[in-house]
């Protein structure tokens, strides 16, 4: 939900239609409610409702169709458009928004994505720009589970905020991450992280090194699909990728059928080949915990 060119399609089609940034520039204006349902993970399907922000459709939404818009939301996702000339009417119409979520879906999270951050060049700019916002959405957003993250389509910001989006939406996490710190303790890795296979999204990560920025995956998930979109273009399709050199080794490596993993070692005694075989002997065992999440509980 949002204001008209706030930009909520363009970052839907990035994340989930791979288009690139430039390629956005070619999708019109949403007309009126656009659905889609997109498998997630195996068989968690996203049921996405795209609702278009001119005026005419805003007001049926939160009048007309307000049970129908709203009811049986478990995640409404607000975009906030830097570039607006009204911030108080951006406002109004998410505390609306707000309103009849509180009547059909009271237990909905709520994500607020101040979108179009590259707008803003300087670093401390952008963090007390971001940082205003939340403070004023905070103020407005009671009774809500609800986050704040500042988004662009042009770096990895879209990527951080929809990994936590569907990180809270994947019903047996707890018992995913666990599995993965065992899998990097046993394995000797300094860095595993799990991919959504079509999104390339975080589902969730580990590592030895608690400082490591989160950042850094999303700058991975950007890349592998900036990548992936290459090889697509000379018809030779993405499996796998590896680089190697004196300070560390990085696997890239299909893992379930719904995910990819990727595994950093840095101890030069661990053996590439060794840590190819541990990702193969790890994949079945992953399957089923995909499959049951009581596996080994």
């Amino acid at each position: 939900m949002g204001r008209s060119g706030a930009g909520k399609t363009s970052m839907r089609s990035v994340i989930f239609t791979n288009y690139t940034a430039h390629d956005t520039r070619r999708l019109g204006a949403t007309i009126d409610v656009e659905h889609s349902t997109v498998q997630f993970m195996g068989d968690l399907s996203l049921n996405i409702w795209d609702c278009g922000g001119q005026h005419k459709y805003l007001d049926n939404y939160l009048n007309e169709q307000k049970e129908n818009i709203f009811g049986n939301v478990e995640v409404l996702i607000y975009v906030f458009d830097l570039e607006t000339t009204n911030q108080e009417s951006e406002y109004e119409l998410y505390d609306e928004c707000l309103q009849n979520l509180g009547l059909y879906s009271r237990d909905a999270k709520v994500y607020c994505l101040v979108h179009k951050i590259d707008k803003i060049l300087d670093d401390d700019m952008k963090a007390q720009t971001i940082a205003r916002y939340e403070r004023a959405i905070k103020k407005r957003t009671k009774g809500f589970d609800m986050e704040v993250f500042g988004t662009s389509i042009w770096d990895h910001t879209i990527y951080r905020a929809w990994s936590r989006i569907v990180y809270k939406l994947i019903p047996n996490m707890a018992t995913i991450e666990r599995h993965l710190r065992n899998f990097c303790e046993l394995t000797e890795a300094s860095e595993v992280v799990l991919f959504e296979r079509a999104t390339f999204l975080v589902v969730c990560h580990t590592t030895v090194d608690e400082t490591q920025s989160l950042n850094r995956y999303m700058n991975v998930s950007q890349a592998i699909k900036d990548y992936r979109r290459t090889c697509q273009a000379v018809q030779a399709p993405f499996h796998s990728m590896e680089v190697r050199n004196r300070y560390y080794s990085i696997f890239v490596e299909p893992f379930t059928k719904s995910t990819y993993i990727l595994v950093i070692t840095t101890d030069p005694e661990v053996e590439p080949a060794v840590t190819k075989a541990n990702i193969n002997a790890a994949r079945s065992h992953f399957v089923k915990l995909a499959d049951n999440s009581e596996v080994l509980q």
